[in-house]
Order: structure tokens, then sequence, then C-alpha cells
């Protein structure tokens, strides 16, 4: 015959001591109170599960008073009963808490802003800047609270659908390709289990890409109109001087505006561009032709700046703002369509390429031009040998273009 076992009283657990050594009290099914040495007073239900002896921990008294830890038993005895395992069960129940939580801390926003963290030294201050105004005009006002893991292809077809409905294809296609290494970032984590972007096709979504060409000129009258503006151009005086340097530098119009005063080697006639300036996230150093020399002579000692060359004309320690460079040249009479601040870039690669091997061309190779639009070789050996054998071959390079320049503009 079964030994009974007397139950508990409310009284008699309350009035429980703790002893030097770990006992227990039983209440019977299988329900005991376990009494520790420092006091603490936890219940604890033994059972046998697939013919194994085990026990599940239901919670510290008084929290679980005794008629809360019966009611628990009775749960736990129901799910044995049903061939459930109450361990298994409240394991499982950690996993669902613990993945809830996780959905809670990935959200787009979250995984996207440790993406841009980590891609900062990768790319220039400029671009870095950019793609994060990217994330917030364009994609956090649809999915920014959505955890990453939820996010669907068709959340991310409406975002870029949207762009090409608005007219910003370009906007779109550069979107596209930013939540791409956003999720490339994630599922290298284990934030995500898949690139969900991989599985869009894009030609479908935004149509086939085509390639962009930037407005320039390349026809000598059109180039002449260009630098004699630039001459009498009546606005502000960084702007003109920097608008001055500009054709013959051929440089992205950030670091044509952040130029400063300490990247200018007078000596030997070079603008020693830091790594965290440029796209490359390369030092550059390119080779200023004697007409960029004397116009940065002729300022340098009436300079408006310590620090920039072509300084705000409302902020002296800022350089020149975004839109001042397009501003100037609207105010020339050129629009978005005639010529823009890359056009300079554009027209020298151009010129470069068409007069390479012509009776009064320059003679220099494709490696040559694009060593001096600071391009990155894919090829890592030519990479290394561009950087360290073409810079005589930049410098001929640049006065021959120039000179080219000067030519044409006085004929």
């Amino acid at each position: 015959m079964a030994r009974l076992t007397t139950p508990l009283t409310a009284t008699e657990i309350k009035n429980t001591k703790p002893k030097e050594k770990k006992y227990k009290l039983s209440d019977g099914r299988g329900l005991s109170l376990h009494i520790l040495p420092n006091g603490s007073k936890l219940w604890i239900l033994k059972y046998r599960f697939n013919g194994k002896e085990k026990e599940y921990s239901i919670g510290a008294y008084p929290t679980i008073t005794l008629s809360k830890a019966r009611e628990k038993r009775e749960e736990l005895k129901k799910l044995i009963a049903d061939e459930i395992d109450p361990n298994e069960k409240k394991k499982q129940g950690k996993e669902v808490a613990k993945a809830a939580e996780a959905k809670k801390v990935n959200t787009f926003f979250n995984v996207s802003q440790r993406w841009l963290k980590s891609y900062e030294s990768q790319v220039s201050e400029n671009y870095h800047t950019r793609l994060g105004r990217a994330l917030i005009n364009y994609v956090y006002p649809t999915i920014k609270h959505k955890a990453i893991d939820e996010v669907t292809r068709l959340d991310i077809i409406a975002v870029l659908e949207d762009l090409k409905n608005r007219d910003l294809l370009e906007t779109a296609k550069r979107t596209a390709m930013l939540l791409n290494k956003v999720y490339k970032y994630a599922v290298t984590h284990e934030l995500t289990p898949h690139n969900i972007i991989a599985d869009i096709e894009m030609p479908i979504v935004l149509g086939k890409r085509e390639k962009k060409h930037y407005p320039t000129f390349t026809k000598e009258k059109d180039i002449k109109g260009l630098l004699l503006n630039i001459d009498e151009y009546g606005g502000d005086y960084s702007t003109k001087v920097a608008l001055k340097v500009l054709p013959y530098v051929f440089v992205r119009s950030f670091n044509i505006r952040h130029m400063e005063w300490a990247e200018i080697d007078f000596k030997t006639k070079e603008w020693i561009i830091p790594k965290e300036k440029m796209k490359t996230k390369i030092e550059f150093t390119l080779p200023l032709p004697h007409q960029v020399i004397d116009i940065l002579k002729e300022i340098n000692p009436n300079r408006l700046s310590d620090v920039y060359v072509f300084p705000s004309s409302i902020h002296k320690d800022r350089p020149l703002s975004d839109n001042t460079l397009i501003s100037a040249l609207r105010r020339m009479g050129y629009s978005k369509d005639e010529f823009v601040p890359h056009g300079f870039r554009a027209m020298f690669s151009t010129i470069a390429y068409e007069k390479a091997n012509e009776e009064d061309g320059h003679g220099y190779t494709s490696e040559v031009i694009e060593a001096l639009l600071s391009h990155k070789e894919s090829n890592k050996v030519k990479e290394a040998y561009n950087r360290s054998s073409y810079k005589q071959a930049m410098e001929g390079l640049i006065e021959w273009y120039a000179n080219y320049l000067e030519g044409i503009k006085y004929g």
C-alpha cells in the first residue's frame, strides 16, 4: 500500500526555518517545497517521462503560494498525461520569447544603422553621409520598425516602385544597391536567414538599366564659352575661384569644395587628398599644372580661411555647400541637362581618350587617364603599379590637358 503524504498548510510553510543543509517538505503527487540554507524556498515537481525521473522548477515561495503551486502541479500533470514534457515545453517557450526579443532588437532600423557604422571606414565621408540620408528619406518611412526577417519582398518592391513612380529612377536603383548591402551584412551576421534583395528581378521592377552619362562639353567652342563664362562670373569670389580651378583638376565636387591649404604642397606642385575624402578610401596624390599653382599662389596671401581653400561665403570655417557650384552654373545659364560640376571629369575623360593617339595628342595610355581620375583599378597588381610608377606620366598628362584648355580659351 502506497504511503500517504499529509498535505502542507500555509502556516506550516510560513513557519519553516532553514537548516545547515537543504531539505524538503512534500505536499503529495510529486510536489515538494525545497528549503535552502540561505532561507530560499523553491517549489519543485518531480515526475517521470519516458521512463526517466525528472524535476520541474515551478518557482519561489512566497511569490508562488501554496495554492498556486498546486494549480501549476495539476497543469503540469495534464501535460504529462498528454505526453508533453513540461521541461521541453518551458525550453521551447524560452526560445520563442528569445526570438520575439530578437525581433524587437533586430529591426530594420537597428540592423541598417549597424551596417552603416561598419561601412564608414570603406567609403568617403560625403558618400557615407549620402547613404544615411537615403535610408532616412526613402527606406525608413516604410520599414523602419519592422523586424528585418519579417520584411518581405513586396515591402522592398513597394519602396522602389514608389521612387520610380516619382520619376526618381536612378535614386530607386541606388536604393536597391544600398538595400542589398544591408541584407548582405544581416545575413553574414545571422540577423536574417536570407538576402531577399537577391530574389528580386530589378529589371522587372525598375526596367532595364541604362548607363548614365553626365552632361558635359567636348566641342571646343562650348568649352571656350564655359571657361570664359567662369572668368566673367560675378557671384561669390570663393565660388568663382573654385570654378576656375575645377576644369584643370576635374575632381569630384566634394573634393574641390573641401580642398584644404594643408593638402597643397607648393614645392612638389601636388595636392594630397587624404583617404577619408576619397571614394576609393585610398590617399590620392594629384599633380597640379602650373595654371592651378598660379591661381593658388595668387589667392594664398589673402586667403579667406586658414583651413579651406574655398570657404563658404557665410561661414569661413566651413567649405562651400553642396549646391554652390551647381547654382553658379545655373546663374551662368547652363541647365542640368547641359552641364553639371561632375561634367568636368567627363570632359577630361572624353578628350583624353580621343586625343591619346592623335598627331597633336598626348600619347599617354588609358591606365594614366584612369589614374588621374582616381578610378580604382580592379586588378590589384596593376593598382600597385599605377600608384608607384605613373607619377611622372600623370604629371605630363595633366600639364598637357591644362595647356590644351588654355589653347582653346585663348585661341
